[in-house]
């Protein structure tokens, strides 16, 4: 299993949000979890950067790169063009220093080996009908690869500067380890993908991972003097990370500045991906030499671990500037004469999925409520562009039934009217002008016995409404408050709340009428027994002074009464209960 982009399920939050960003639907969710389709996806890096749980990050070799810091190694930087964009803050000259200070013993600039790369695109385009894309970006390989195998004639077969570096390097220096440094995601798969082991990095690591070691390390960047490069690019390809930067160092944009029909160059999946087609469809109608494809809209300097708020522009200015300084400081321009072989092999990995049975579509759409074309909203939410796409991927697994948006909205809105509709309370709900929004079955049965619409009427037209204004102007919950209606005929337990995020006011009603009359009828007996108590005492006061011969009877008389009290208060109890 390839670890390059690494979800964290804890942090899925379920939202989505990271298939509609994803440009070739290689994310599923199974059990409210986000999962990569390794066979689709293309290590763009989208879903990192618009995650907005940061479930989702690039495999990080922290341990491995702590022991190639601390072993005998000679420790080689090979450094992306595009850090200069990635630490504004700093001048490009500390980070050299603090890539020293921390254990790498040598530090070239990636794009030097660029200079070979295009050399070898200008071969190759010189033999060919129709055009060739440029192989520098693997977000780019992969997109071919997986989703346009067609057009594998046309991706030019060589190395990426970053793996001829990393074999130049090795065969240069003995005991030599690689360690890549940029601002990519597909550079991580790149290299694990690459089963020969002297043409890939040992270590693959982006600016993000790089600025946490040296925070770990204590390294304060912006108190470091500054350092040179070991190996520096040359002027032509210094700005390879660019937009446009293969075409301008294979001399076609200086031949035509417009490029015209000698190159194209194009950045931002959505674009590529729209050529793409077009270049499926009619290879003929575009007459061009070169194609220069980056995944990252302005090109690498926008990479997913640049993470800074810097416009394109004020990015590419960060670069032209270290080239600046680099031109005055006449950095020395050591070369590696080695001859590598720069081939390489494109493969066609296009997941072949079964087509899906229109019956299964169907009944995959009717079990969401979209029996008829009128129902197939195809709004998107769900990250796939038509619901029919959503259903395919249901039936192969990367997608659940329950991400549909407007289904799940019915079906809640819907398990809501039944719980509201089937309450044994009456159940009020109005808007803050008092408007009735809601008034359940029970509701109306209470206050009301006409079977009109009462929906959009004002409450107090049925019954007095101060206390959901009170509710709502104190924004206060008022809870099992007993309140009467109808002139005391009608005796609730009320709980009266505002929701001001919805612009409502909730009403629970309970009627406790008969209750009421069951606890006045109580009261009564209570004090009939009373009446009848403080009558026994009075007789027994008047009959004291009597003779003894009577008081036995006055005892039986006694006897009775408190026995009629007793049943009478036992009675009331029972009745009650």
């Amino acid at each position: 299993m390839n670890e390059t982009l690494i979800v964290q399920p804890a942090s899925c939050k379920d939202c989505h949000k990271c298939l509609r960003e994803c440009p070739v639907a290689a994310i599923g969710f199974k059990d409210n979890q986000a999962f990569i389709i390794e066979e689709k996806c293309i290590y763009c890096g989208n879903c990192i950067k618009t995650c907005p749980q940061g479930a989702k990050s690039a495999l990080f070799e922290e341990d491995k790169l702590e022991a190639f810091l601390e072993s005998d190694s000679y420790l080689i930087a090979s450094l992306a063009p595009s850090f200069a964009a990635a630490f504004p803050e700093v001048a490009p000259g500390q980070i050299i220093k603090a890539l020293k200070l921390i254990g790498f013993d040598y530090i070239a600039e990636t794009a030097e080996a660029a200079a070979r790369v295009v050399k070898e695109f200008t071969k190759r385009r010189s033999k060919m009908d129709s055009s060739l894309i440029t192989s520098c970006c693997p977000a780019v390989v992969n997109l071919i690869e997986k989703h346009y195998p067609e057009l594998l004639p046309q991706l030019a077969p060589v190395l990426s500067p970053m793996m001829l570096q990393s074999s130049e390097l090795k065969n240069k220096f003995d005991r030599a380890r690689v360690v890549f440094i940029g601002p990519c995601l597909a550079k991580i798969e790149e290299s694990k993908n690459e089963k020969r082991r002297n043409y890939r990095p040992d270590i693959v690591i982006n600016f993000e991972h790089l600025r946490m070691l040296l925070e770990k390390k204590g390294v304060v960047i912006s108190e470091l003097d500054l350092a040179e490069v070991d190996l520096s690019a040359s002027e032509l390809t210094a700005d390879y990370a660019l937009s446009g930067g293969a075409v301008k160092a294979a001399d076609l944009l200086q031949a035509d500045p417009g490029c015209g029909n000698k190159a194209l160059h194009l950045s931002g999946l959505d674009n590529i991906i729209n050529f793409l087609e077009d270049f499926k469809k009619d290879k003929d109608k575009i007459k061009v030499e070169l194609v220069e494809l980056l995944a990252c809209s302005g090109g690498c300097i926008n990479g997913p671990a640049i993470n800074n708020e810097l416009s394109i522009p004020l990015k590419e200015l960060e670069v032209h500037n270290y080239l600046s300084a680099k031109k005055r400081t006449n950095v020395k321009k050591e070369k590696l004469n080695n001859e590598i072989s720069i081939r390489r092999k494109h493969q066609n990995k296009k997941m072949n999925l079964p087509k899906v049975p229109e019956a299964e579509i169907r009944k995959i759409l009717a079990s969401i409520a979209k029996e008829n074309k009128e129902d197939e909203k195809d709004c998107g939410g769900c990250g796939y562009s038509s619901c029919r796409e959503k259903a395919a991927a249901v039936y192969y697994g990367f997608a659940e039934k329950k991400m549909c948006i407007p289904y799940m909205k019915a079906r809640a809105e819907s398990l809501s009217q039944i719980i509201v509709e089937s309450s044994h309370n009456a159940i009020i709900v109005v808007n803050d002008q008092m408007d009735i929004q809601k008034f359940n079955p029970v509701a109306k049965e209470l206050f009301t016995q006409k079977s009109r619409k009462i929906e959009g009427m004002k409450l107090d037209k049925f019954i007095d409404s101060s206390n959901f204004k009170k509710a709502w102007n104190l924004n206060q919950r008022f809870i099992h408050q007993k309140c009467s209606y109808k002139n005391k005929s009608i005796i609730v337990d009320q709980t009266i709340f505002a929701l001001k995020e919805h612009r409502v006011i909730v009403g629970i009603l309970t009627d406790i009428s008969e209750q009421e009359k069951q606890r006045e009828k109580m009261q009564k007996m209570k004090e009939v027994a009373v009446e009848k108590t403080n009558a026994v005492v009075n007789k027994q006061m008047q009959i004291v002074q009597e003779i003894a011969g009577l008081l036995g009877e006055t005892t039986v008389e006694t006897k009775a009464a408190l026995t009629e009290l007793a049943d009478l208060l036992q009675t009331g109890d029972d009745r009650w209960n």
